[in-house]
């Protein structure tokens, strides 16, 4: 009896170790899996991040084109008022000038 009980716990220890060993290879794969899925959380939220930039810097330069096509466009209305101002007093002051010098 002695030697049976001697064998059922040497195949505990045996069961034991193997449950061991499985146990840790399991917890080595589990943190190479951590690892990897933490790596690629990173590389998405890098990605995610350069996408964002890019799209309000893409925005940013739309805006400035209105921007800028808004100024010259009213720049040139301004223009076009300010020369038929001064095509309207070029009658005038040719007029005063003749008028001076004929004096």
């Amino acid at each position: 009896m002695a030697i049976e009980q001697i064998r059922i716990i040497k195949e505990a220890e045996e069961q034991a170790e193997q449950i061991r060993k499985k146990s840790s290879a399991e917890a080595k794969q589990m943190t190479v899996d951590a690892e990897r899925q933490a790596a690629q959380l990173l590389e998405d939220a890098q990605r995610q991040g350069e996408e964002g930039y890019k799209k309000i810097l893409q925005e940013a330069q739309i805006d400035a084109e209105h921007s800028y096509d808004s100024i010259i466009q009213k720049s040139k209305t301004e223009i076009v008022h300010h020369a038929a101002t001064a095509e309207k007093n070029l009658d005038k002051a040719v007029s005063a000038i003749i008028g001076k010098v004929v004096k």
